[in-house]
């Protein structure tokens, strides 16, 4: 594997988030939008080496395996999503719970990884299978993180035991 293809995947990282932040409205945007800003400019941003990206991904036999070539990426996009979560669960988008908060990031990885391996295998015309993809895996995602009837159902849960230990 060609080395300088390597280092690109932190170039495209950097210059996918440039974009993001350049625009006058992403600060603005919900950790879900942001996450989906960045992942179609991640996706635009890889256009310029296409067939070498895509033919990288596809050698990879078991996706979320954290191979060499994606180490790099995972180090910048673990920034990105710690700052993601972080952002997210101030503004009550997603909740924060004990234990299985600690899996988000991971999670927000693998979204990104199974999108990736998606897009390097789609033949539709523009990629337009891929978009939808995008769209569906990380609105479930964030779906996934929202708060939820459980968690309504454990806070009201933790209230009864808070006020029973009263009476």
């Amino acid at each position: 594997m060609d080395i300088q293809l390597k280092d690109e995947w932190s170039s495209v990282f950097h210059k996918t988030i440039a974009i993001c932040t350049a625009d006058e409205f992403y600060a603005s945007y919900s950790a879900r939008e942001k996450m989906l800003a960045f992942t179609f400019t991640f996706l635009q941003s890889l256009q310029s080496h296409d067939t070498d990206f895509s033919q990288l991904i596809r050698k990879q036999k078991i996706p979320f395996l954290n191979s060499g070539f994606l180490k790099a990426l995972r180090r910048e996009f673990d920034s990105f999503a710690d700052e993601l979560i972080l952002d997210a669960t101030n503004s009550g988008e997603i909740q924060a719970r004990p234990f299985i908060a600690s899996f988000y990031k991971p999670i927000l990885w693998n979204a990104l990884v199974g999108i990736l391996h998606f897009w390097a295998s789609d033949t539709s015309e523009m990629k337009e299978n891929t978009d939808v993809m995008v769209e569906k895996t990380i609105h479930f995602t964030f779906d996934l993180f929202a708060p939820n009837p459980i968690d309504s159902g454990i806070d009201l849960l933790q209230y009864f035991i808070k006020i029973r230990k009263r009476f």
